[in-house]
């Protein structure tokens, strides 16, 4: 399964999310203001214009410490969600 979100945070927003299943990538890509990205024991901060790969299938949070509103992409990877052909999930 992939998803792609399109993420607003006002200044000062904080997003926790739980680890997703095990393998699960993530890409994110910030298109405004300034993120900082806690995934597991890293933090990394991204400025307008960076993208990052990192783990999904741990802990994160997603967080606006400066005083601009931003803006970010991202991008899920879940394999084996969603996997099933089409003919076996309806039975047939």
């Amino acid at each position: 399964m992939v998803e792609l979100w399109d993420w607003t945070l006002g200044p000062g927003d904080r997003h926790e999310r739980e680890a997703h299943a095990l393998g699960t990538q993530e890409l994110v890509h910030v298109l405004e203001g300034a993120m900082t990205f806690e995934v597991g024991e890293q933090s990394l901060v991204l400025e307008a214009g960076d993208a990052a790969v990192f783990p999904g299938d741990v802990p994160q949070v997603y967080a606006n410490a400066g005083d601009e509103l931003a803006r970010f992409s991202l991008t899920v990877f879940e394999p084996g969600v969603g996997a099933t052909p089409r003919s076996e999930a309806e039975g047939g």
